[in-house]
């Protein structure tokens, strides 16, 4: 019996809505990335015997790693890493089931590929491996003046849900509150302001105009998401 077109639709949206409903939404460190990042990457470096750093993402956290632990991806090299240079987004130097650890911070948006470049993820990962990801939502185009990387995408919760849909668990992590969020688009706001008030500005602001918008702190509206994905 051949599926009417309606029917088939109707059974894809709901595939889609079941992805994204799946995915865990953790608002408890909205004004606390820096705590989430340290935990995660601790987390990793505990329990992890081979770790993926894509794009060196952990940067000063690199050192929690100890000697061996970790390698570095990345297209070029720069400085003292990677350690492997390839494409993320056309893997050809790693066998699958690799590593039980990754960390994928502030890279998918630079990306051309991030369907090809998420599935490798998932691909160089072992059973039970955990991944490390942050991806910006609402945020200012970044790249450099001569495109030495370029700046393609942003993710909203459901881009990310169905992204990362193989792995079998995922917890997105929101950062800034709704109203933060659109002051953190100009350049200035986290690099003058909350440097020197920290993120109780952010609290405060949010809060206030939460009493105006509640949807606004639903973890929908953020700057970027921090992504936990198990596989």
């Amino acid at each position: 019996m051949t599926v009417s077109t309606e029917t088939r639709i109707q059974q894809r949206n709901a595939q889609l809505k079941a992805i994204t409903e799946r995915t865990q939404m953790d608002k408890s460190h909205i004004y606390t990335a820096d705590k989430l990042s340290e935990e995660k990457i601790r987390y990793l470096a505990d329990h992890c015997q081979h770790i993926l750093d894509v794009g060196k993402s952990s940067r000063e956290k690199f050192a929690y790693f100890k000697p061996g632990q970790a390698v570095t991806l990345d297209l070029n090299q720069y400085g003292d890493y990677p350690d492997i240079i390839d494409d993320l987004c056309d893997l050809q130097t790693i066998a699958p089931e690799s590593f039980d650890g990754l960390v994928c911070l502030a890279v998918l948006e630079h990306v051309y590929d991030p369907q090809s470049a998420v599935k490798n993820m998932y691909s160089v990962l072992q059973k039970n491996g955990c991944c490390f990801a942050y991806v910006p939502f609402l945020y200012r185009y970044h790249a450099p003046a001569d495109l030495a990387y370029q700046d393609y995408f942003r993710y909203t919760r459901d881009g990310v849900a169905y992204l990362f849909r193989d792995f079998s668990e995922v917890t997105l992590y929101p950062c800034r509150g709704g109203y933060s969020t659109i002051l953190n688009l100009m350049g200035f706001w986290k690099h003058r302001v909350e440097r020197t008030f920290g993120q109780s500005i952010n609290k405060f602001l949010d809060r206030a105009g939460g009493l105006l918008n509640r949807n606004r702190e639903s973890g929908l509206q953020a700057s970027g998401y921090f992504i936990w994905a198990v596989k």
